[in-house]
């Protein structure tokens, strides 16, 4: 089927059981097209362009095996954008500063089976729309939401990111985040409009709540007082765009 997620599973016997027999719960376009049980074996796989991979999950932690021999193994280092790796440390532990991406995601191995989906569906989507600027530009963003303190086991988080991301593409959109943002975002994710502009706002709050002050304050500190408000849905989206614009020696006008 042409929405099928092709997927490259790397895990125990006993954690690839769980991980089918959850998936199927919730979801028939995943489709866990190669599995193995070691490292050696799956760097065979993605390695192989016939492979035609949407998609890997890597646990970190398989006895006996080296996680960063794999990482730094693949000869497209395009898909470590591709691969999200199960395991309880933080991203920044596989920062791998010698290759050109970065991994899509570190999740914990108490991980819900919707987020896993929800990240598998966007890695397709992804590799079906973006070229490699935009994937770096995407990539930029959830960079940016993690320091804010909005984590990745957040719908908001995924919401909030392909909004940025969208109004960085156009910067139209970003007069027109309600008629025109959470339709397409509602769309994307099979949710309503309201609550993906909940959502939006429960990770905006969370962040606000618990995440980097400095940070923050140095974002937001010229459109929003930090100890008295919190940014509104668009004002944090529009902010987010400007950042990255202005980085890049563009403007959103």
């Amino acid at each position: 089927m042409k929405n099928n997620i092709n997927t490259l599973v790397v895990c125990s016997a006993e954690e690839l059981n769980k991980i089918k027999s959850e998936i199927s719960k919730f979801s028939t376009e995943v489709t866990i097209k190669y599995y193995t049980n070691n490292y050696k074996e799956a760097l065979v796989i993605i390695n192989d362009i016939n492979s035609k991979l949407d998609a890997i999950i890597v646990d970190g932690n398989i006895p006996g095996e080296n996680i960063l021999s794999l990482l730094t193994g693949y000869d497209n280092k395009y898909l470590l954008s591709r691969t999200i790796v199960i395991d309880n440390i933080k991203l920044d532990c596989y920062n791998l500063s010698s290759t050109e991406y970065q991994l899509y995601n570190v999740i914990p191995k108490n991980f819900k089976i919707n987020d896993l989906i929800l990240s598998l569906r966007e890695i397709k989507n992804k590799n079906e729309k973006y070229n490699f600027q935009k994937i770096s530009i995407y990539d930029k963003v959830a960079e940016i939401l993690k320091k804010l303190g909005i984590a990745p086991d957040k719908n908001g988080f995924h919401y909030l990111r392909k909004a940025i991301y969208e109004c960085y593409l156009e910067p139209s959109l970003l007069t027109s985040i309600t008629k025109e943002i959470y339709p397409m975002l509602a769309k994307s994710f099979s949710k309503k409009e309201s609550c993906i502009e909940r959502s939006i706002r429960s990770a905006i709050e969370t962040g606000w709540d618990r995440g980097n002050y400095e940070y923050s304050n140095e974002l937001f500190s010229n459109c929003v007082d930090y100890y008295k408000t919190k940014p509104t849905n668009g004002e944090f989206i529009a902010i987010i765009v400007d950042k990255i614009m202005m980085e890049q020696g563009r403007t959103s006008y």
